[in-house]
């Protein structure tokens, strides 16, 4: 259920190595200029953060989908006290996006468009996509939301910088 605010939540997701911690950490400071105090949540450390509390998630499809629910209250604790949330996290799957639809009120979705045998080939993230099973894009088909708020394409051809540019311009239109 969606409580009133007017904080904003920036889901910012994509495949893993496509450049969304990047590209988070450069528009952070901008988005809080614009619209106010933003915190940046990346999805590993919040899933650091279930594990100290006792509650650890595998890598599964069926794992992946049970986090959706804990991580909305992660990000309810700063939207229900107004402040600004930029979320980047892999989250290609369709129980998190429609659960963070429903319990968010004021959400953006950021789409960071690459192709895994592009990020494989650009040497990112090898000790991900050097394991044998649970990786997202290799043996867990992406769920892609159909109509995601801002798709930024990322085909190692342009600098971080200018991709995270077009993000904030495009941003400038949703916030």
């Amino acid at each position: 259920m969606k409580k009133k605010n007017k904080a904003k939540c920036i889901i910012i997701f994509g495949l893993s190595g496509a450049g969304k911690s990047s590209i988070s950490k450069l528009i952070h400071k901008k988005v809080e200029k614009k619209i106010g105090k933003t915190v940046l949540l990346d999805g590993n450390e919040v899933r650091e953060l279930f594990k100290a509390i006792g509650k650890k998630y595998g890598f599964e499809k069926k794992e992946r989908n049970k986090t959706a629910n804990p991580t909305l209250k992660v990000l309810r604790l700063f939207l229900d006290q107004n402040i600004n949330v930029i979320y980047n996290n892999v989250c290609l799957n369709k129980t998190a996006y429609e659960t963070w639809k429903k319990g968010i009120n004021e959400l953006v979705y950021v789409y960071i468009k690459a192709d895994v045998k592009k990020i494989i080939k650009f040497g990112k993230k090898k000790k991900i996509y050097n394991l044998k099973k649970n990786v997202v894009g290799l043996h867990i088909k992406p769920d892609i939301p159909k109509k995601p708020n801002i798709i930024i394409k990322n085909n190692f051809d342009r600098s971080i910088k200018e991709m995270s540019k077009e993000l904030i311009r495009k941003l400038n239109r949703k916030l």
